[in-house]
């Protein structure tokens, strides 16, 4: 298997990073599968229009764990009816929830879950534990493991 992504803000040489760093045009021109995992900012808010799909092979799937407005619902049915894609697994979807009559329902070639595709009991249990871990590590004086702003480090009031 050959893996393709494309991030404004990898650096192909990053260490850990797997696969190999394509333009978004050339990535989805070339893979089988294109699952989505961008931020919804103005930039990505429907990355994935009509363009963007008729640059898909036809044999391609699309699959979106991110945001439902980073696809343009309605250029995803065009493409699904022209048969322009092969299929798509859509854990998020723009409007969310899809109304009942929704044309994305009801196809042979669409996956959809309700946004909560992450859940087993094994996930539960790790999300239970892993805040107040979390707090606990900070009231030792520790650092925290899952941090999203590391620009803080030495800058907060616990003076981590």
């Amino acid at each position: 298997m050959r893996i393709l992504f494309a991030d404004p803000l990898v650096v192909e040489e990053q260490v850990g990073v797997p696969g190999k760093k394509a333009e978004l045009n050339q990535l989805l021109k070339q893979t089988d599968f294109v699952s989505l995992h961008p931020p919804l900012t103005p930039q990505t808010r429907k990355m994935i229009d009509d363009d963007a799909l008729a640059r898909m092979k036809s044999t391609a799937f699309l699959i979106n764990c991110s945001r439902g407005p980073v696809v343009d619902t309605d250029a995803l049915v065009r493409a699904l009816d022209a048969g322009a894609i092969a299929g798509c697994a859509l854990d998020v979807t723009d409007p969310e929830p899809l109304p009942k009559d929704h044309a994305l329902r009801e196809r042979d070639n669409v996956i959809i879950t309700p946004h909560v595709a992450w859940y087993s009991e094994q996930s539960l249990v790790a999300l239970q534990a892993g805040a107040p871990q979390e707090v606990r590590r900070v009231l030792l004086g520790e650092w925290p493991v899952n941090v999203v702003n590391r620009e803080v480090k030495g800058r907060n009031r616990a003076g981590l």
